[in-house]
């Protein structure tokens, strides 16, 4: 059986095309949504949760596991880093399906290392600004961006209960939560960029399939300033650039 470390759109991509190939497939995601999107397949099982370095090993061992395909999101450090370690003492095959990056760098954007880098120079230049910040980073970095003033920072987070919950422990006012699923089209960024003054967009560096490209030609429309976040450097140790390309992988050694 294949398992696909998952929660993202070309990871469930990845799955269909598997199970069309009539492979087994053990999808693993952190959250049911993700998996909730896949149809039901007799070959198909679908498990989700946390999963740190122990419980990956066990989940190789109960459901048979001959190759890990890690297509989890560009900024899910902890997890691939954690599969790489259990494939390795495993000993099984472990391939990393890794979206091309796509910063776009230029006098209206810049990329930063960390969420602090960014927080800085937005406190630095809020001030001199009558214009909002927009977060497309997620809710498990919202501790970054403490400082900045919540009166005049939007941010875009997934629709569940515990993500709201800790939006409004943090602080954030009903009105800057902006409870949304993506992808969001070019017309729909700059309509939210519009109607909340947004003027600087901090977003990761999630891939055209995360919808990067949409953002940042709405931000070049309404004439916002673009902060990227690096994603984070990670040795792995093999890697492909598309789901054909995993398949192929797949099809070729298991």
């Amino acid at each position: 059986m294949i398992l696909v470390l998952g929660g993202t759109l070309d990871s469930r991509l990845l799955t269909d095309r598997l199970l069309e190939e009539g492979k087994e497939v053990c999808y693993s995601s952190l959250t049911n949504i993700a998996a909730d999107q896949i149809s039901e397949n007799p070959l198909l099982t679908k498990i989700s949760g946390q999963l740190d370095a122990s419980t990956l090993r066990e989940t190789i061992t109960i459901y048979n596991i001959n190759l890990c395909i890690d297509a989890t999101h560009p900024y899910a450090r902890e997890i691939s880093e954690n599969a790489i370690w259990a494939c390795d003492a495993m000993n099984i095959d472990y391939i990393r399906l890794e979206r091309p990056s796509n910063i776009d760098e230029g006098t209206d954007s810049v990329a930063y290392n960390s969420y602090e880098e960014a927080r800085d120079y937005l406190a630095g230049v809020m001030g001199k600004s009558d214009r909002n910040i927009l977060l497309t980073t997620g809710s498990r970095q919202l501790e970054a961006f403490e400082g900045l003033p919540k009166d005049r920072t939007y941010i875009r987070v997934l629709p569940t209960a515990g993500v709201l919950k800790k939006c409004e422990n943090l602080g954030y006012k009903p009105r800057h939560i902006l409870a949304l699923q993506g992808p969001f089209s070019v017309e729909m960024n700059v309509a939210t960029m519009k109607e909340y003054n947004i003027g600087f967009v901090v977003t990761k560096d999630s891939g055209d399939i995360g919808g990067i490209r949409e953002k940042v030609e709405a931000a070049r429309l309404v004439d916002a300033k673009i902060l990227f976040i690096r994603r984070p450097p990670i040795a792995y140790p093999q890697s492909v650039a598309t789901v054909e390309d995993a398949v192929a992988c797949a099809l070729k050694n298991h």
